[in-house]
């Protein structure tokens, strides 16, 4: 009887192909009870008049994802603006707002376009910063008669700050406080503040190779390359610890909680996940946004005479959104109560670097204008 022989090379490679195989099962098995801890651990209890809710809300053509959440519905209602454009909090939000939803009914959105509110290719094509506007104003009027609240709580991250300052603009009256958080300004002028900063600091440095490759981008191309400049111009902001200062080493933003969390996130699926990691690049509809956001800048009056109480949370080190161009705007911003908060110990995702001040500023500064008359006053910490 004739035996089966496999030859050498070949059995080396099965055998290399069953411990990949158990390896990547090892992994899934991992991250699957990671995902079950923090579904276990961080399980919101609604059982006295609390909500945890998803759902999706046809806005202006597109089917865009919503998720309310808050341990009691008498309290002020949140919405959260996410940055990007595209950046959906979707896989993070379950520990960085969780702490919030014991004193706010946070609204999470996932905005046209991105994480769970995929825009199809029609609705991707008119997609613009006056359509987005539209889209914040829409899940707004929504949530406001949903629960019975004349007004929400505003608050806008990076991209989701540039948006909010014009959702603001737009309907005041739905606004109780605004809080920009790392506040995004002008497009161009914004990207080109962090180019001359961190030109600055490489001198300062000795660094010349990085300021000569810094000096090399000053001159901006046409829209169609715009989001291949801001990403040559982006990639130095870690080795100035200006995204994520609050880093054993700010170089590596990568190895944060915050990819932890991502992974181990109770509210998106491992094929989520997979999907997230395979399709890096920005949907049509962001690509689109970003497009039209190259000629963006703040005007006057609309982006600097506001009728709501006004608070901008800054991280010092931020690079991404120049801590010193916000300043500049904030001093001239008039509004019935203005307020800068500053992180001394933060970059850019000052929410993640400084969470107990986060939510204490949140709670002692703003909660109070939801709740009660605003008095003129302003405050520069």
């Amino acid at each position: 009887m004739k035996k089966w022989q496999i030859s050498a090379p070949l059995g080396l490679i099965l055998v290399a192909l069953i411990f990949v195989l158990g390896m990547l099962c090892s992994v899934y098995q991992l991250v699957s009870a990671g995902k079950e801890i923090n579904r276990n651990a961080l399980w919101l209890n609604t059982n006295n008049g609390g909500i945890d809710e998803s759902f999706y809300l046809q806005i202006n053509g597109v089917r865009q994802y919503i998720r309310v959440r808050g341990r009691d519905l008498s309290n002020p209602l949140l919405l959260d603006l996410h940055g990007g454009p595209g950046g959906a909090f979707t896989p993070l939000s379950h520990r960085l707002l969780l702490p919030l939803t014991e004193y706010f009914t946070v609204v999470e959105w996932d905005q046209r376009g991105a994480g769970r509110s995929i825009a199809d290719n029609q609705a991707a094509s008119v997609t613009d910063y006056a359509t987005m506007v539209e889209d914040a104003v829409a899940v707004m009027e929504h949530v406001t008669q949903r629960f019975g609240q004349s007004k929400l709580v505003l608050v806008g991250h990076s991209w989701g700050s540039m948006l909010g300052l014009g959702v603001v603009a737009k309907r005041p009256d739905l606004v109780s406080a605004y809080v920009g958080v790392g506040q995004a300004l002008g497009w161009k002028s914004g990207f080109e503040g962090s180019r001359r900063q961190m030109m600055v600091l490489a001198e300062e440095q000795g660094d010349i190779d990085t300021f000569n490759a810094l000096e090399a981008l000053s001159q901006w191309p046409d829209a169609d390359q715009g989001m291949a400049h801001i990403q040559a111009i982006q990639q130095y902001v870690p080795r100035f610890a200006g995204s994520i200062y609050a880093l054993r080493d700010p170089t590596d933003d990568f190895r944060t909680h915050l990819t932890l969390d991502a992974v181990l996130s109770p509210d998106t699926s491992i094929g989520e996940l997979l999907s997230f990691i395979t399709n890096s690049e920005p949907s049509l509809a962001t690509r689109q946004l970003i497009r039209d956001l190259y000629h963006y800048e703040i005007e006057y009056p609309q982006h600097y005479v506001f009728s709501v109480p006004m608070f901008i949370f800054q991280g010092e080190r931020d690079l991404q959104t120049p801590t010193y161009l916000v300043k500049n705007w904030f001093e001239q911003v008039e509004s019935p109560h203005k307020e800068y908060v500053a992180f001394q110990h933060s970059a850019h995702f000052v929410i993640n670097e400084e969470p107990g001040k986060y939510l204490y500023s949140l709670l002692s500064k703003v909660r109070p204008m939801a709740l009660q008359p605003v008095s003129g006053s302003q405050s520069m910490d």
